[in-house]
């Protein structure tokens, strides 16, 4: 599929890293060859009309910054990320091999994923959205307490650190780290895990289709508890959020596009997992393992 063409390509690099600025003119230079104009982008109010991608320069996190962007601005403008020296499940390419990708895009060689967002309501008001992950959690070093409803059905009484509720782009972040599994992108779905259980609760990580209905019911305590969208505290009455109240987390109509024109999503998996096995040769393969 051809993207509409437009004569503008944006850019949002990550801060603080020469080798992503670098890059960043190198490609930009490619661009302005084939007759496009070129920008930099650090806030919604950047993003400019007519144009045909943004280029994410940096890892995950800067894919991220740049998603909430263009979500933000009503979406549209399609993603492609470019990894200048961190690993990352998102990043399709490093930076020295952006201009041959790039070539294969403007020649209308490339692939689309389409990925859902997440909506945060606290007593039916918007809270916000999330493109990585939705964190419920108490105030430092308090237990997190509450029940969680899907699709209005009791599953569990929660006590642990903190909740995290992901889709398919997330499901790589958090929500691994603590125990959660991977989502292919093209799977309608979403998990929901449980951090640092207390050991009188016994919930497992789910993945729950995208529409399900989730609902947290906080325990009525005296403790302050905290919505955290893409790692941001929502800004939620003062950001605090007294015990009693329900978080109810629905898919949203909003969504965005990723661009990939080399690796599948399992390659994308596989050159992480060997990358940092480069980094920690101790960890041997299992036998039978090529590599």
């Amino acid at each position: 599929m051809m993207l509409e063409m437009a004569n503008k390509v944006g850019f949002v690099v990550r801060t603080g890293s020469q080798a992503a600025l670098s890059s960043t003119e190198d490609i930009s230079k490619f661009l302005k060859r084939r007759g496009f104009a070129t920008y930099t982008i650090s806030g919604v109010d950047d993003v400019q009309d007519g144009t045909f991608f943004i280029i994410s320069n940096g890892g995950d996190g800067t894919v991220l910054k740049t998603a909430r962007m263009v979500v933000e601005r009503g979406g549209g403008i399609p993603i492609f990320p470019v990894n200048s020296g961190t690993v990352g499940f998102l990043t399709e390419v490093d930076a020295h091999n952006a201009i041959p990708e790039l070539e294969k895009i403007l020649g209308g060689h490339y692939k689309e994923e389409d990925h859902h967002v997440l909506d945060v309501y606290l007593k039916e008001k918007y809270v916000g959205f999330a493109v990585n992950d939705v964190v419920i959690t108490c105030e430092h070093g308090r237990i997190l307490n509450g029940k969680l409803f899907l699709d209005n059905v009791l599953i569990s009484s929660i006590r642990g650190d903190r909740v995290v509720i992901a889709p398919p782009l997330g499901s790589t972040a958090y929500n691994l780290s603590a125990g959660g599994s991977i989502i292919h992108p093209k799977l309608e779905a979403m998990s929901i895990t449980c951090v640092a259980q207390f050991y009188t609760s016994r919930f497992f990580p789910l993945i729950v289709p995208i529409n399900t209905n989730v609902k947290f019911v906080l325990s009525d305590t005296p403790y302050d508890n905290y919505v955290v969208l893409d790692g941001q505290i929502a800004e939620v009455n003062g950001k605090k959020i007294r015990g009693g109240q329900t978080i109810e987390v629905r898919v949203s109509q909003k969504t965005f596009k990723l661009i990939y024109t080399e690796r599948s999503f399992y390659e994308r998996i596989n050159k992480v997992i060997l990358t940092q096995q480069e980094k920690a040769p101790w960890i041997e393969p299992l036998p039978g393992d090529i590599y």
